[in-house]
């Protein structure tokens, strides 16, 4: 019961995340076109919300390394995850 809010807030940013991500594929489908910043950030918005509704006493400012190193870990996959998706959205940005 102590981590209610944290939760919570992570099923808010998961919902706005998925609903931008289903939002821009929407928009690339039927218009052809698509926003850079969300096909990039909004994996990482649903990865970030994820993980702090797996583990909610890990919300806020990263205070330990350890805590940094996870921090940044988190940030650099959803990185990753975004870039793919991006790919996925638009091969061609990457010059092929």
């Amino acid at each position: 019961m102590s981590h209610l809010k944290a939760r919570l807030f992570a099923l808010v940013i998961i919902l706005v995340f998925v609903g931008s991500t289903y939002y821009n594929w929407q928009h690339l489908l039927d218009e052809g076109r698509y926003s850079l910043k969300l096909a990039t950030f909004s994996p990482l918005g649903v990865l970030a919300g994820s993980f702090l509704l797996l583990f909610p006493e890990k919300g806020g400012k990263p205070e330990t390394t350890k805590d940094k190193i996870i921090a940044m870990l988190v940030f650099g996959i959803g990185l990753v995850v975004g870039l793919f998706n991006l790919y996925l959205m638009d091969p061609g940005f990457f010059g092929k």
